[in-house]
């Protein structure tokens, strides 16, 4: 076959350069079709800088750059893509660099690891060389970037911890335009921008290799396949003729195997980057074809360069900003024109925003058939539907130009801002004449309706020669209405509003073609705009405590930043070590009759299969065998035969590799018998009086029946709240080691103490047997409690049972069937209040979903001690209910209680303030807490900053002049609404009774400081907040302190790290300790020379026979000053402003700005609080407008259970304009060092956000229908709740 002989009779080998090292890769017996550059990376060249996490291009963590041959145009390209879904084979020739090769600690760091990490743009710092790999591939494209450029070219990172402001900012200090202080471009020097693709070394200026001059064809055999990689058309043509009777697959980017997952494997795999032929962009007067093999990034790339090119070519801008709404930049950089197309002719239900748009124009497509060299030319339509692609490929995509009278319109609605595929995507082209005239037949486009549906046929036939009036457009609405028949999908938007939707968007573009004759109509023609973002942030500085209190980067962020820094799946590997993959259960509730793994343990490579029979004898199957600290119910670790919820453990496979021991799960047969149908839902519980005990029962306060029966008004309502993964970036992982005198156990939780007893349990071994090690934590939000027990104890039994170390890193997927999400919650309120809106009393019945197990019934407590916020109200009721449903056991989440108690009660102030017709700020501020007031627990608020924060706070962001502009507006516009409200937050404080261990020593050499805790770093910037406590209490600076991983033999009996106060705890600790060690000094520094240094007296004290070493051990008793019998030990109070605009007729909206005021006393780290402040409430707003988890209603297995359908934010959901400050002169009486933590009060205030938009629908209800009705609370409050809440009828859509 011609260019392909020389390397298929070679070694069977690939070869490419990673940072500059040369890497010559066998295939046989080695690897398969299926591993990814991801997995040599990693597993391979041991750069583990480089994450994984989703495996479906939906996270950014795994970003690499590739250099390689830009054969559409001259030399080579370097750009940034995800690792995880790039074939090993397909980086042949690459040259490729993680994170690693552009600096580190010992070489120095790389600008962009600097900037990051001094903007604290890392927290957990497991995304952070995903998003430097990002940044450095756009400089690599654009060196002097926009700060608009720098900002859109983060939408496929994901960060759960920080809010991304601080991202943003640090990147965008990189860009030409930028402002921001610490900016400015980045050398092209420091960025190192000519690496060769051929030999990994600085280029000259020949780039004769760059340039393909050196790239040959190849043929390789991989795992059983064969792979090849054709250099052009003809050669490709052959080997497709060759392969006609085996199961083929073409690919480019390999970018669709993130959503179709289980397709393949395949005998012949054919890589087609390097069709010359297949690259060809050419331009005429009347279009521009694009070669099938065009990058959707490239694509974009010259659509902006041609669009004035010719007259015809006028919609290319409408056509750009389309495309840069199609999955995100990795993945577009990876991705090709072809592939796209060719998901939509292979799925006709994928919603392809390539196929909408081209086909709307009028597009063609040039087909290759390899049987006979013939070329076909069809129209994007009639390729997805009529053509059969065996053994054809498509060479082109030819877009036309358009007479000047013809006006393109297209929509994406999504679930978030980016990186979604769509509710509803459309594309309208029609003709129009000066008269309003539609001239000859409009084409429609509409996608996300059905597999069937692509042109609205019938409305484009009745528009045909139309002139667009008022009748004209009500009648075409009519007949699109009727015609759209919206498929019916759990995880997809509900069909009604699917078909509204649709529906409003021919209206937008109808609107926006003519002037409206109701002005009020005219802005919904226009979209929902997004402007480049920005922030503020304010606190007090107090220097004389410094370096204590002062605003500092983390110490590790840099660490982080160029991949250094270790997680527990970035250990090494360990001779012998398996890996292992849990296997599931695939329905909720169910009697298992047979397990048979033989089908998985027939694969080479697996070695063994675990279950319940596995534990040693006297072991409990108990993930939290053992432990009595918390009132913890069983839960099997491998279920014994009655299954209780899909994605329940029934056993375990062993294998070589993880991604062959994930695989070989899914190979194991469960049979069941007594298949029930699932309790799912509270009605479905509370009619089957399924429901757990309850250890706290209802809460009365004052007569709150009385109350109510006297009050002016009695209003009655609920707040329904669905479930939110925790989206940590780094899974789920254990590493468990056998040895001589134990078992080393490296696990990813909150609660190695939980471990180290649990472990011992399930294993029959004394405490003592088990170390337990937690490096950091890629974050966490409560999900590394309850769930990392069970993985670390299944991995215990695995290693124990074989003697071998053995590694389970659960899957996106597995994590998030069997994982505990925030619970879902159902609120009934009854609420008595005056004439003004003063709160008289409040009943409350709240049913909480806690799953199969009351492992959460711990969070009921915060429904009747926190449920008032910021609010005061003298008399309550509130009756809890744990629901039992046939889910995963409950977990918490950022906030478990106080989330939800916000949106509770701040929904209760809202919906008083619509019963007395007033703005819901104004009723807010009179029922706020003042000082010596009591709250719910009967507890005196002795240092209440509730007024304060509020009023400096309504004051700092100018509410009442924006509460009357927005007025203004909404009565000027009816598709378009702004909305404005405030939310309180007092969130109490509880120090948990576990003691909080340290042990801090001198070395005498130098001086220098290490410390051991208690406490977990999962980004939270505990370490850094020690290291200045140890540098302040011990007088020395910060650099000469190193804060080391959690391990239980150092500081055994460690409290869980959760509830936001683990940072103080430990500052506590740390400086108790250096008060003892400074004791033990004192008499040693007397005897010294005044001015004798640190050094100096270490040495002192060394000869003097001073032990230079402490410990300390703080219980929550002596942490802080609270009164006796308080049931907090102290509270943190802010507030915020949200401001939203809304987009009526599609649900659409942006954040327009919010501005929050915090009382966290006086900050330990101002930098790090407002990190924590920003993460929190940029989770808040994924809980109560975007994330939710979808069960199958007859299995009960997760259906959302990945990036493509779970969608926590992104970078372009935050505030446009955004401002944080923290409260002046307010330290905290009872707090360490005046301090308060500032972790989860923050989620919350998010709240606003949502009812900001709750409000605009009720305002454009209001201007529709007349009507003032409160709309219900139904969290998350998505696109299709928010518009279908506003009442749009056909009648309303004017002109």
């Amino acid at each position: 076959m011609p260019g392909l002989g020389n390397r298929s009779n070679g070694s069977n080998t690939i070869s490419f350069h990673i940072n500059g090292k040369h890497h010559e890769v066998p295939l046989v017996g080695t690897y398969s079709a299926s591993t990814s550059l991801n997995d040599y990376i990693r597993n391979e060249a041991g750069l583990t800088g480089t994450k994984v996490m989703c495996r479906e291009a939906g996270c950014g963590c795994c970003a690499v750059s590739v250099t390689t041959a830009d054969h559409a145009g001259n030399g080579h390209t370097t750009q940034s893509i995800n690792s995880c879904l790039c074939p090993l084979a397909s980086a042949d020739g690459w040259q490729i660099t993680t994170v690693e090769g552009l600096g580190g600690e010992k070489e120095g760091y790389h600008p962009i690891q600097k900037r990051i990490a001094d903007f604290n743009g890392t927290q957990c710092g497991y995304c952070t060389p995903g998003i430097v790999m990002a940044m450095y591939g756009l400089l690599h494209e654009k060196s002097r970037p926009t700060e608009q450029e720098v900002e859109d070219n983060f939408d496929g990172n994901i960060c759960r911890c920080t809010g991304y402001r601080s991202i943003l900012d640090a990147m965008k200090s990189f860009a030409a335009d930028t402002s921001i202080e610490g900016g400015g471009v980045i050398d092209i020097e420091d960025l190192n921008k000519k690496l060769c693709p051929r030999t990994g070394e600085p280029c000259t200026d020949d780039h004769s290799a760059a340039n393909g001059a050196d790239i040959c064809g190849l043929h390789v055999q991989i795992g059983g396949s064969q792979w090849f990689r054709p250099t052009s058309l003809t050669e490709l043509g052959g080997v497709m003729r060759n392969a006609k009777d085996k199961k083929m697959r073409l690919l480019f980017g390999n970018t669709s195997t993130g959503i179709f997952k289980n397709e393949g494997p395949f005998d012949v795999y054919i890589d087609i980057r390097e069709v010359k032929d297949l690259y060809e962009i050419k331009e005429t007067e009347t279009s521009v074809k694009f070669g099938a093999n065009t990058s959707l990034s490239t694509f974009i790339k010259k659509l902006k360069e041609l669009k004035d090119s010719q007259p015809g070519f006028h919609y290319f801008p409408a056509l750009v900003k389309h495309l840069k709404l199609v999955g995100n930049v990795l993945m577009r950089n990876a991705a090709s024109i072809a592939g796209n197309l060719m998901i939509k002719h292979n799925h006709h239900d994928f919603p392809s925003d390539v196929f909408a748009t081209t086909e709307a124009l009028g597009a063609k497509v040039e087909i290759y058939d390899s049987k006979d060299g013939s070329r076909q030319t069809y129209t994007v339509q009639d390729f997805v539907r009529r053509v059969n692609m065996k053994g054809k490929v498509l060479v082109s995509l030819e877009l036309p130009a358009l007479d000047t009278l013809d006006t393109f319109r297209s929509y994406k609605v999504t679930p978030r801002s980016q990186n979604a595929h769509a509710y509803v995507n459309a594309a309208f082209k029609l003709k129009i004449s000066s008269g309003r005239q539609i001239l000859g037949k409009p084409s429609i486009v509409i996608g996300g309706i059905s597999k069937t549906f692509f042109h609205a046929e019938k409305t484009e036939d009745f528009l045909r020669g139309k002139e667009i009036k008022d009748a004209v457009v009500k009648e075409a609405l009519a007949l699109l209405q009727g015609e759209l028949k919206p498929s019916a999908d759990p995880v997809l938007a509900p069909p009604q509003y699917r078909r509204d939707l649709a529906v409003n968007l021919l209206y937008k573009t109808l609107l926006g073609i003519t002037a409206p004759s109701d002005a009020k109509m005219a802005s919904g023609s226009s979209d929902i705009e997004r402007p480049l973002s920005s922030g503020i942030q304010t606190w007090q500085d107090k220097k004389d405590e410094w370096p204590l209190k002062q605003a500092l980067p983390k110490k590790t962020a840099k660490l982080q930043a160029s991949g250094e820094a270790e997680y527990v799946n970035d250990i090494p590997k360990y001779k012998q070590e398996l890996c292992g993959a849990l296997v599931l259960t695939s329905v909720a509730s169910a009697t298992i009759e047979s397990i048979d793994p033989a089908p998985a343990l027939a694969i080479p490579g697996v070695e063994q299969y675990i279950t319940w029979s596995d534990i040693p004898e006297g072991g409990i199957n108990n993930a939290y065998a053992r432990y009595t600290t918390w009132p913890l119910p069983a839960e099997e670790v491998f279920c014994e035969g009655q299954v209780e919820y899909a994605g329940q453990a029934v056993g375990m496979i062993l294998a070589e590799n993880q991604d062959l021991a994930d695989e070989a799960a899914k190979k194991v047969v469960i049979k069941y018998k007594d298949v029930k149908k699932p309790i799912l839902t509270f009605e479905d519980a509370i009619e089957a009086k399924s429901t757990h005990s309850c250890f706290v029962g209802p809460a009365t306060i004052g007569n709150p029946d009385e109350a109510i029966a006297q009050s002016d008004h009695q209003i009655e309502g609920e707040v329904r709240i669905g479930q939110q993964y925790h989206f940590y970036m780094e899974t789920i992982c254990s590493l468990c080691v056998p040895g001589e005198e134990g078992m080393e156990v490296y696990i990813t939780t909150q609660a190695g103490d939980v471990i180290q007893i649990g472990v011992s349990g399930i294993l029959n071994k004394p405490q003592n047997y088990v170390n337990v090690h937690v490096p950091r934590l890629g974050g966490s939000f409560g999900g590394k409690f309850f769930t990392s027990s069970h993985i670390a104890l299944a991995t215990a039994v695995a290693s124990y049972a074989t003697g071998k170390p053995v590694r389970t890193s659960t899957s996106l997927s597995n994590t998030m069937k069997t994982a505990g999400k925030r619970p879902h919650l159902l609120a009934k309120y009854k609420v008595g209040c005056t004439r003004e809106g003063k709160i008289n009393g409040i009943i409350m019945d709240v049913y909480m979903d806690n799953g199969k197990s009351n492992s959460m019934q711990f969070a009921v407590a915060e429904f009747t001690t926190q449920m008032d916020q910021g609010y005061h109200c003298p008399n309550w009721r509130i009756t809890p209910t744990i629901i039992k449903t046939n889910k995963a056991p409950s977990a918490p989440v950022r906030g478990p209680g106080t989330t939800p108690c916000s949106a509770m009660i701040e929904t209760i102030l809202e919906h008083v303030a619509n019963a007395v017709k007033k703005h819901p700020i104004l009723v807010k501020e009179i029922n706020l807490y003042e000082k010596d007031q009591k709250d719910i627990t009967g507890q005196v608020l002795r240092y209440c900053t509730m007024r304060q924060v509020w009023d400096k706070l309504k004051t700092e962001a100018e509410v009442p002049r924006r509460m009357d502009e927005i007025e203004a507006y909404n009565r000027a516009n009816t598709w378009k609404k702004r909305g404005i409200t405030m939310a309180a937050v007092k969130y109490g404080m509880m120090l948990m009774d576990h003691g909080m261990p340290l042990l801090l020593s001198v070395y005498a050499g130098d001086g220098t400081v290490t410390v051991v805790q208690g406490g977990v770093e999962m980004g939270q910037g505990l370490y850094m907040k020690v290291a200045q406590a140890v540098a302040h209490g011990l007088g020395i600076p910060v650099d000469m302190v190193k804060v080391r991983p959690n391990l239980s033999y150092v500081v055994p009996n460690s409290s869980i790290t959760g509830g936001s106060t683990t940072s103080e705890r430990a500052v506590y600790a740390a400086l108790e300790a250096c008060k003892t060690l400074r004791e033990k000094m004192d008499p040693i520094k007397a005897k010294l020379p005044p001015d004798a240094d640190w050094q100096t007296l270490v040495k002192a004290s060394l000869k003097a026979k001073i032990d230079l070493a402490a410990k300390s051990t703080p219980f929550a008793e002596g942490a802080a000053g609270a009164a006796a019998g308080d049931h907090h030990a102290y509270f943190t109070y802010c507030a915020a402003v949200a401001e939203t605009n809304l987009d009526v007729l599609t649900g659409e909206y942006g954040i327009d700005r919010v501005d929050i005021m915090f009382d966290c006393g006086e900050s330990l780290n101002p930098m790090i609080d407002i990190g924590q402040i920003e993460g929190g409430f940029v989770c808040g707003l994924g809980f109560n407008l975007l994330e939710d988890i979808v069960y199958d209603k007859d299995t009960g297995a997760v259906l959302n259970d990945g990036t493509w359908e779970y969608k926590p934010p992104t970078t372009k959901d935050i505030p446009i304009d955004w401002r944080i400050h923290l409260l002046p002169d307010a330290p905290n009486p009872v707090g360490i060092r005046s301090s308060k933590a500032t972790g989860e009060p923050s989620t919350g205030l998010s709240a606003a956000a949502m009812l900001s938009l709750k409000r605009s629908v009720e305002e454009a209800s209001k201007d529709l229908t007349g009507s003032s009705t409160f709309v219900p609370v139904d969290i998350p409050f998505t696109l299709d709740k928010i518009q279908q809440n506003v009442g749009i009828k056909l009648e309303h859509l004017k002109m």
